[in-house]
Formats: structure tokens, C-alpha cells, sequence
């Protein structure tokens, strides 16, 4: 283990947990205060925040209500609809929990349905799936490229992350910005990027199989297209 960051508890102004509660930021009176966790979990990062509710309220000088066990979503929402009446929840010690807004997911959407079809209409396209991932890359070789068994120890795989989303149509591939967005209290302006960049789409029609994991790395997918020249997705 090596030294990263420490932020006291005191320190820390709000805390926005990503879609599907695959990562969650916590963020402090400054740029240099940011921490983003790509749990990949929601189980993990739903555990996460009970309790940090939880060590918040211990610092309060007024004892709180000890915090219920039910799930946020439930405790929250909606128990007709199951949705979030609110999405910022401010904690008695003045910390704002905010959580995405049913917009998130029609920008995501927007955004995957204009690259399938620039003038073509949104209707019946739906995100099936939206889960952070890895893809794989070896030195000397493009992305996608598997590390195959029994490689040179040189040949080390980066694992950059990605967000993969998947239709009933399409497989895409995006750089997201967690750390950016939303925008902090402080910030004076927005990045000159977007949220999402869309590095990398195939068409389900086209997916001719997919591999499993070997020995080494039997958490490793890779897709493989039968028209598509470039490399496999990994």
C-alpha cells in the first residue's frame, strides 16, 4: 500500500454517486480535495455511504438518530413508483448526498442514438446495459488486443477504464468524466470536454462470437466482430 490522499470528514462538502451506483466522488473545499471511486458494485458502494452517514453523525456534537437499515432508494423514494422524489439528500451534518437524475440517462441515450443514426429518431432506443469495465491494451499493440498465455512478462496489459453501454442493437464504448461532473461548488467554469466521449460502437449483428477468460485472466470478455477490420473489443 503507498499513500494517496487524506481529507478530514470536516473538510468534506458533498458526495455524488454515479449512475447505477457503479462509482461514487467524494469532494472537499478544493480541486486538490476530489476523490472518485470506481467501485463497479453498487452493493460496494451503497455500503460505502451508510457508513459514511453513519461516522458523520458520530461527529455531530447533537446526537442523531441512529441510521435505518432500509436501502436509500426505499427510504427515500417514492413507495408507489419506486422513484426518487429527490435527488439531493442533505445530511444533518450539512453534507449534500446527490445521486443522478432520470436526465443522466437521456443524455447517455441521446448520445449512443445519435452516433447510430445522426438523423434518425430516439424512439424505441433503450440503454439495456450501463456498467464500468476495463479494456484491455498491450504494449506494442492496439486496443482490444487480448494478452494471449504464456506472453513475455514485458508485455504488460493496460487496463484503461471504460464505459460500456449495450442495446438491443449496439455495443458501445465511452471515456467518461467522473471526476468533473457535475461540477463542484468551486468551480468557476466547466471543462472544454464533455462528460462522455464515445471512443468505439459495433453492431450486435455483427458480433460473430465471444471468449471467455483464460487461466491468467479469467475475468477477461472479448468480443469478436466478423466485418469490422480493427481489433476485437476486450
Amino acid at each position: 500500500m503507498s499513500y494517496c490522499l487524506a481529507m478530514k470528514l470536516s473538510d468534506l462538502q458533498s458526495v455524488n454517486v454515479g449512475l447505477f451506483d457503479q462509482y461514487f466522488r467524494v469532494v472537499g473545499s478544493s480541486a486538490d480535495h476530489i476523490l472518485c471511486c470506481l467501485t463497479r458494485d453498487s452493493y460496494g458502494t451503497h455500503h460505502f455511504l451508510q457508513q459514511l452517514m453513519t461516522v458523520l453523525s458520530q461527529l455531530e456534537k447533537a446526537p442523531s438518530p441512529e441510521p435505518s437499515e432500509q436501502d436509500f432508494y426505499t427510504q427515500f423514494g417514492n413507495k408507489s413508483t419506486g422513484k426518487m422524489q429527490n435527488y439531493e439528500l442533505v445530511h444533518s451534518s450539512r453534507v449534500k448526498f446527490m445521486y443522478p437524475s432520470e436526465e443522466e440517462i437521456g443524455d447517455l441515450t441521446f448520445i449512443v442514438a445519435e452516433r447510430k443514426s445522426p438523423a434518425g429518431a430516439l424512439c424505441s432506443f433503450n440503454i439495456l446495459l450501463y456498467v464500468l469495465v476495463f479494456q484491455v491494451q498491450t504494449t506494442g499493440t492496439g486496443p482490444g488486443s487480448p494478452l494471449p498465455p504464456g506472453s513475455p512478462p514485458n508485455q504488460q496489459p493496460l487496463l484503461r477504464p471504460k464505459t460500456l453501454i449495450l442495446t438491443s442493437t449496439d455495443v458501445f464504448l465511452l471515456d467518461e468524466d467522473y471526476i468533473s461532473y457535475p461540477l463542484p461548488d468551486f468551480a468557476k467554469e466547466p471543462p472544454s470536454w464533455d462528460k462522455y466521449q464515445l471512443t468505439d460502437a459495433r453492431r450486435i449483428r455483427d458480433l460473430d462470437r465471444v471468449l471467455m477468460g483464460y487461466q491468467t485472466y479469467p475475468q477477461v470478455l472479448t468480443l469478436v466482430f466478423d466485418d469490422v477490420p480493427g481489433p476485437d473489443l476486450d
